[in-house]
């Protein structure tokens, strides 16, 4: 239990077993690999190093003994004939001595008579042939054909270099062949094979290389251990600091979005602040304008307005208000009655507003009434069609207005055109949600100031958010601009009477 939450502490996982144990194996293979090559590369320079300094001068040594006690008979056959036993037993001595040694396993001295080769490998049959000039015998002949062989291969070289020729087999056997010369004639050669014993060289060299190879192993896991150490320790301080960090950001982030509602509301209670105050001016004129003859007809239409005047002020109390009180099969709005209502008394006079010539509309009476709140259209309408109005101020602009229902899709569209200079084509722009850039916030072809920009913006928003409606903006073929609502509904949706 204290080893899972120790490994939980510091991060330490199965991979990182897995990790420790494949860089363990690679190290160990890498090892090896270099302590074979170091070996071999050992060896094979301990071995021509020993058989330069050792092997060839105990060969010389031999050869050179055998020379000066041959030229001593040579020269005086007299003399050594009556010593002939102790002559034979000094180079009986000679070669056996060497012989007696554990690592030299063959010794002997190759002559060579009328192109046949003859080895020569005690005190006896060394004597008679230099000094009685009788040929050793062919029976042991045979043991010694290796070594014949391999002077027969090289007699040329020895022969013409008077040097000593050596060489290792495959077997770390050392052969040498050492040129013998009498009376400073080339009379043969001295050949041994020895060999050696390096098992106990290569166990204690294998041995330091395998301590080395451990305590390298140990040092690397337990860097590799120290490693993973700290980084669990450099990467929970990091989550920790991160942690904090977010935790900051969160609270900065909430604050940055409670201020941006905060001046959305605002800004919003500007636009239709404004809003009421044209719409109290209009209940101004009317109530002026109250006689007998047309009371009702004025009640109604200051009762209109106080609605409006009311819903504003609902709006001005929340940020998000119910969506019942917006969308609600207890209401039943009819889209052409509120266009009627809005052309003929807001727009009604057209030279109030200087550059409006006319508005004219073409109502589907086939139109269902729909379960939104009227006002709530009154809000989406309105600012799409004063945005035709405030977007040409450079001449006289009409406007259509025109409702059509489907009955096949069960749709109905709502269209606005204007013959103004129509919307720019940045403007008509989609980003990357799909919205078009003449119903972002703040965005505006007029002189930007803190609440341009905004009309289109509120409309879109409670169309497409509140009401579940398409809004799309586009421009006419033969020039101005034209708004676009498209309304899906519902099954058993009654008509407008």
């Amino acid at each position: 239990m204290k080893l899972s939450t120790g490994s939980r502490r510091f991060h330490f996982n199965i991979t990182h077993i897995i990790l420790i144990f494949v860089v363990t194996l690679l190290f160990l293979a890498v090892s090896f690999y270099v302590n074979t090559l170091s070996k071999n590369k050992l060896f094979s320079r301990t071995t021509d190093i020993y058989r330069k300094s050792s092997i060839e001068n105990l060969a010389d040594l031999t050869a050179t003994s055998l020379e000066l006690l041959l030229e001593q008979v040579i020269i005086n056959p007299n003399q050594y004939s009556e010593k002939k036993q102790s002559t034979i037993h000094g180079f009986d001595m000679i070669l056996s001595q060497q012989a007696l040694r554990e690592n030299i396993k063959e010794i002997c001295v190759i002559i060579y008579h009328n192109d046949a080769v003859f080895a020569i490998d005690n005190g006896n049959e060394l004597y008679s042939y230099f000094v009685e000039n009788e040929l050793p015998p062919d029976y042991k002949q045979q043991l010694h054909q290796p070594a014949i062989k391999i002077f027969r291969s090289v007699e040329d070289k020895i022969q013409s270099e008077e040097d000593i020729y050596s060489f290792t087999d495959e077997d770390h056997l050392f052969h040498i062949i050492v040129p013998m010369m009498l009376e400073g004639e080339y009379s043969g050669a001295l050949y041994m094979r020895i060999g050696i014993n390096y098992r106990v060289l290569i166990k204690e060299i294998s041995i330091g290389y395998s301590n080395v190879s451990i305590i390298f192993t140990a040092l690397i896991m337990l860097g590799l251990l120290s490693m993973f150490y700290l980084s669990s320790f450099m990467v929970k301080e990091r989550d920790s600091a991160l942690r904090q960090l977010y935790e900051e950001k969160q609270v900065q982030l909430k604050k940055n979005i409670e201020l941006q509602k905060e001046q959305l509301f605002a800004r919003r209670i500007y636009h239709t602040h404004h809003k009421a105050e044209k719409i109290m001016g209009y209940i101004k004129r009317d109530l002026r304008n109250l006689d007998p003859d047309n009371l009702r007809e004025g009640v109604t239409k200051i009762s209109k307005f106080a609605g409006f005047i009311q819903r504003i002020i609902y709006d001005m109390k929340s940020y998000n208000p119910p969506i019942n009180t917006i969308r609600n099969p207890a209401f039943h709005s009819d889209i052409n009655s509120i266009i009627e209502f809005i052309v003929k008394n807001l727009y009604g006079r057209p030279e109030q507003f200087g550059n409006l010539e006319k508005i004219t509309t073409s109502l589907d009476k086939a139109m269902p009434v729909v379960h939104i709140n009227e006002y709530v259209i009154w809000e989406i309408l309105e600012p799409l069609i004063y945005n035709s109005i405030d977007h040409n101020p450079d001449g006289k602009v009409t406007i259509n207005i025109q409702t059509k229902y489907d009955h096949n899709q069960n749709t109905s569209t709502v269209t606005i055109d204007d013959n103004g200079v129509g919307i720019d084509q940045a403007m008509l722009a989609k980003n990357e949600d799909g919205v078009q850039s003449i119903f972002l916030e703040h965005t505006s072809n007029k002189s930007l100031s803190e609440n341009s920009g905004y009309g289109c913006y509120i409309a879109y928003q409670i169309c497409k958010h509140r009401c579940a409606w398409d809004l799309t903006a586009m421009n006419n073929e033969n020039g101005g601009a034209r708004f676009r609502l498209k309304i899906r509904h519902t099954e058993g949706m009654p008509h407008a009477e």
